[in-house]
């Protein structure tokens, strides 16, 4: 999410700016097969429908309930991160239908920094009326704020009405998160989905960007004392010059 733009005083801005300059760390689009070593599982496989482009789209999966781990070496770049990625959800994701009429279970995907913090956990649903715990609201309608929909050409048999149709949704996401430590490990995870033939994912365009530092918003208690006297003392000076006359810039 966009942050808002806020007026910082000199002295504020002065201690707490970082480095500046956004540095891209990784980028995959997954068109290449070759694996690059970044992910606990890498299975990759070309999408029914080839849209967006001429070629084949392909993406990292399909996956099922299970977690896949990305890990790299962060060296010098630690701080402010920006993690970004298309999320596939291929077939009858049910989202938020746990205790509901049209109850098949929860359906959520995860993403954690490892064994640490979760940066993100929803429910989607690709058509399930009980509806998905992603969107703006507590429960919001199947398929809110995918960037696509029934795009990626994946169909499902459904034995109940003897028929088969496309059932698929793409969605956009994009991460901040704070991590200090030289190498990461970031896990994505399904949980509650059935089996692969009837609820799985997939990753695409995957980037990992360094937005820079992390800031220091507050000196360090050591500090304070010295800039309190650092500005009496500024201060002093200012008052003894104006007193002299030496900045003074009206007419004689």
């Amino acid at each position: 999410m966009p942050g808002r733009l806020s007026r910082i005083p000199i002295l504020a801005l002065a201690l707490t700016c970082g480095t500046a300059g956004a540095h891209v760390l990784y980028f995959n689009d997954f068109q290449s097969a070759t694996n690059d070593g970044h992910w606990s599982v890498w299975r990759t496989e070309a999408t029914p429908t080839p849209y967006p482009g001429p070629v084949p789209r392909s993406f990292l999966g399909q996956f099922g309930n299970e977690s896949v781990r990305f890990s790299t070496a962060l060296g010098g770049y630690t701080g402010q991160l920006l993690l970004e990625f298309d999320l596939y959800l291929i077939r009858t994701w049910d989202g938020s239908s746990s205790g509901t009429p049209f109850d098949y279970g929860n359906d959520t995907f995860q993403v954690s920094l490892g064994a640490g913090p979760v940066l993100f956990k929803e429910t989607f649903s690709n058509g399930n009326p009980a509806g998905q715990s992603f969107g703006s609201a507590a429960n919001n309608a199947p398929m809110t704020g995918a960037v696509e929909t029934y795009s990626l050409g994946y169909t499902f048999w459904d034995g109940t009405l003897g028929q088969s149709y496309h059932q698929d949704a793409v969605y956009r996401l994009a991460l901040t998160f704070t991590h200090l430590d030289p190498s990461l490990q970031i896990d994505f995870t399904g949980l509650g989905l059935q089996s692969i033939d009837d609820e799985s994912w997939g990753l695409d365009n995957v980037r990992l960007t360094w937005l820079g530092s992390p800031a220091a918003s507050v000196p360090l208690p050591g500090i304070l004392p010295l800039l309190g006297l650092g500005l009496i003392a500024l201060t002093a000076v200012l008052r003894r010059r104006d007193q002299n006359g030496r900045y003074n810039s009206a007419p004689t």
